[in-house]
């Protein structure tokens, strides 16, 4: 629908040929379906969610096991300074 406008809209008010009309619009619906192609391959897939939230998972697991460590080594250190 939006290309028979177009169509229109270069025929009446810019005064182009049919050929040309149709060849612009043609062209840019090719442009379009190209970017369109180009940000589907950018959108991320089930398994690359998965994957995001798998990493996330072993980097917060890792980062509580440093903090404990670090809590035990500084509770222990107390309390020798103490002894």
């Amino acid at each position: 629908m939006d290309q028979i406008k177009l169509y229109n809209i270069l025929r009446t008010d810019l005064h182009l040929t049919d050929d040309k009309a149709a060849d612009f619009v043609s062209a840019m619906g090719k442009v379009t379906e190209r970017e369109f192609a180009i940000k589907v391959q950018t959108l991320a897939t089930k398994d690359d969610i998965k994957r995001d939230f798998q990493d996330l998972y072993k980097s917060i697991f890792l980062y509580g096991i440093v903090q404990l460590i670090a809590i035990v080594a500084s509770v222990l250190a107390i309390v020798k300074f103490i002894r």
